[in-house]
């Protein structure tokens, strides 16, 4: 995965362009078959749109007709293409006769804690802000790491990582201070650091947490991202 820059301060307001990447846990389960075999997950096409079952509905109609159709024969099965494994797919919109479009409008819906749909409105482009001049504050709000699980939705990790010795230093300092205080760090933009992050343009706006392990003269500084917080319903 490539490397990327983000422009970062620490406890102590000094900041610097430290390196980051995806990080993905490597698990050490091996998954076989009954023969211990080692197995690997592979995509297959499901099927086509001619085959979908909004397709069927509208070619025959009526429930029972369609029915007797799949009991007959085998409309929801394209045989030539059914099965086959899929390397790779583009992301594409269709419309509801199951056609691609092209031009596409989207609009951003905000929902409340009951699921209720409080706004619609125009999709807002934001720029990214991870390699500003101003760099992501060390918000000095944190939350206990036990607590933290079951109040946010984390989506993404990345992994800070070093490129000299004065930034081990400075990561290892990080990594260390919030291992001692078993917590997370708000990281983020504006005066305070705790505006939201943008990574990429025209991307999500996330929270940025910040987690510290060492174990002697190595340590480990993730970023979590969330866009999400948890929040118990009000039974008003």
């Amino acid at each position: 995965m490539s490397i990327r820059k983000i422009h970062i301060s620490n406890s102590k307001a000094r900041n610097t362009f430290i390196n980051f990447k995806g990080f993905t846990p490597v698990s050490k389960a091996i998954k076989v078959d009954q023969s211990n075999i080692p197995v690997t997950n592979k995509k297959i096409i499901k099927g086509v749109a001619e085959t979908s079952f909004e397709a069927l509905q509208k070619k025959y109609k009526d429930l029972n007709k369609l029915a007797e159709a799949i009991i007959s024969g085998n409309p929801e099965i394209n045989t030539e293409v059914t099965g086959k494994f899929l390397d790779s797919s583009p992301k594409v919109y269709i419309n509801e006769d199951l056609q691609v479009v092209y031009r596409v409008y989207k609009t951003e819906k905000v929902f409340d804690p009951k699921g209720e749909l409080k706004e619609e409105r125009e999709l807002r482009h934001l720029e990214s802000n991870v390699t500003d001049e101003e760099p992501l504050k060390w918000s000095g709000k944190y939350f206990p790491i036990e607590k933290s699980f079951n109040k946010f939705v984390f989506i993404r990790t990345y992994q800070l990582i070093h490129d000299s010795g004065l930034t081990y230093d400075y990561l290892f300092e990080m990594a260390k201070e919030l291992e001692d205080k078993k917590s997370f760090l708000l990281l983020g933009s504006g005066k305070k650091g705790t505006g939201p992050v943008i990574f990429q343009e025209g991307g999500q706006a996330f929270r940025v947490f910040l987690e510290g392990r060492t174990n002697n003269k190595e340590y480990m500084l993730l970023m979590h991202l969330s866009n999400l917080e948890l929040k118990p319903l009000n039974d008003d």
